[in-house]
């Protein structure tokens, strides 16, 4: 019987003994993922890498992105399912501060790539459906990142709460929100465009039976367009857009009761009042209007 117990107990050990070298491996592995991310993030940061401008290095730029977001999660339930042990508190802290990185380098990928898209745009072999769709994904993965530091702020909490030591991690990383801001700016710039049917037509904005040409925020305008053609705005702060002209119809899709057209005394300006931004934009942050003279 003493011979099995002892058996027993030296299986357990070496059981423990391997379970400790692996989770030991795995954190070195970790740590050197965590010093390359804080080395490729300080180089994005200063600006010193240039990401490809074609469409195939785009998507798969937005693919890495989309691998991270998923990690992150992961990461994020694995992090919450710790019980409090001092002895794993610094497995913990490590994987967090992988979260954070991982966000940053996140964040910075999709700030460059919303960049270049412009002069991907603009190029001669440009494929108009293709970006349009790269886009949207840029556009969709910018709000879920911005939608994770709420989540990430929620963990920090419920970690300091169970008695971890995170003052430090928290304030590193409240201090890289300032990146969550460019995606912010990116979320909420709108482009418009207000013009007579005829220079609407030259521009390609509208097809020559005057109908609208697909749907989207970007395929409403022609890829090819001069950049003059388009007025940036914030639309947090764009309550009112003044026109020159008699009447005004809009062409891209924003719903009915989420604005108002009114017009000046002497009919020469056409003033458009948001009421409801979050329902004006919801389906496209581009606005065609038409004029009329």
């Amino acid at each position: 019987m003493k011979k099995t117990t002892i058996a027993y107990l030296l299986a357990a050990f070496v059981l423990l003994v391997a379970c400790n070298n692996q989770a030991t491996k795995e954190n070195e592995a970790l740590k050197a993922e965590l010093a390359s991310l804080a080395e490729e993030n300080g180089r994005l940061a200063e600006g010193n890498i240039d990401l490809a401008m074609t469409l195939e290095a785009y998507h798969e730029a937005l693919l890495e992105i989309d691998n991270q977001v998923a990690a992150i999660d992961e990461k994020k339930k694995m992090v919450r399912e710790y019980q409090t042990d001092a002895q794993v508190e610094q497995d913990i802290l490590l994987h967090l501060e992988h979260i954070h990185h991982m966000m940053e380098n996140s964040k910075h990928k999709i700030a460059h790539l919303s960049n270049n898209v412009s002069e991907l745009r603009k190029s001669d072999s440009a494929d108009h459906e293709k970006i349009h769709l790269l886009e949207e994904e840029l556009f969709d993965m910018a709000g879920m990142v911005v939608a994770r530091d709420t989540e990430i702020a929620a963990m920090h909490d419920m970690l300091a709460a169970q008695g971890f030591a995170i003052v430090t991690l928290a304030d590193a990383y409240n201090d890289q929100l300032a990146y969550s801001e460019v995606l912010m700016d990116i979320l909420n710039t709108g482009f418009f465009v207000a013009a007579t049917k005829k220079e609407l037509k030259e521009m390609g904005i509208i097809d020559m039976e005057g109908g609208f040409m697909g749907i989207g925020r970007v395929k409403t305008l022609n890829a090819n367009a001069p950049a003059q053609f388009l007025t940036p705005i914030d639309i947090r702060e764009t309550d009112i857009i003044e026109l020159a002209g008699k009447k005004a119809s809009l062409i891209t899709n924003h719903p009915q009761d989420s604005y108002e057209l009114t017009f000046s005394d002497k009919g020469d300006l056409v003033f458009l009042g948001v009421a409801n931004k979050l329902k004006f934009w919801q389906e496209t942050n581009y606005l065609v209007i038409e004029i009329e003279n």
